[in-house]
């Protein structure tokens, strides 16, 4: 029987630091940007208040901007790298920013899923303030939660990517 939870302890331990391992040395986006490029500085900050929503898990949260965003942006080749930062405590002022204010994500009627954010963009020091936005979708019965949480949030991007579009890139 020890042999047996010997054998288990080191299996886990080495499954522990290759997952580690994974995460500490995993290629960023940042990581082979081009020196010469202006970069913009997502900055994803979360309400302090919390209400009454679906998803309260800031840092998951987070994440699922973060993912999703960054996947619909690198879509768009911009000419500009993208940097994801959490909170915009100590970030500095000027340079290329958009700021992300999520408020909520949440159902307001049976079946349906909204997402709420207040984006502005802030291009040294020249500010578009772009409102809340606020996209709604209807999930599928049956489909999972977490497929419902990037679809709506893949939409938000693309929204965001629209008015980045044609405030900033000039495309259309």
């Amino acid at each position: 029987m020890p042999r047996l939870f010997n054998i288990c302890l080191f299996s886990f331990a080495i499954a522990l630091a290759i997952g580690a391992g994974s995460v500490a040395f995993g290629q960023d986006s940042t990581a082979d940007s081009d020196p010469e490029r202006e970069t913009m500085l997502v900055v994803v900050v979360d309400s302090l208040v919390q209400g009454f929503r679906v998803w309260n898990d800031q840092e998951e949260m987070y994440l699922y901007i973060r993912r999703n965003f960054g996947k619909v942006f690198e879509k768009e080749e911009w000419p500009v790298d993208i940097e994801f930062e959490r909170w915009n405590a100590n970030i500095p002022e000027g340079g290329l920013q958009l700021r992300i204010w999520f408020k909520s994500l949440e159902e307001e009627t049976f079946g349906d899923l909204v997402f709420r954010a207040w984006i502005t963009l802030h291009d040294n020091g020249e500010k578009i303030d772009y409102k809340v936005i606020s996209v709604r979708t209807y999930p599928r019965l049956g489909q999972q939660v977490h497929d419902s949480v990037n679809d709506i949030i893949t939409k938000a991007a693309k929204e965001v990517a629209k008015k980045l579009n044609k405030d900033k890139f000039g495309n259309s």
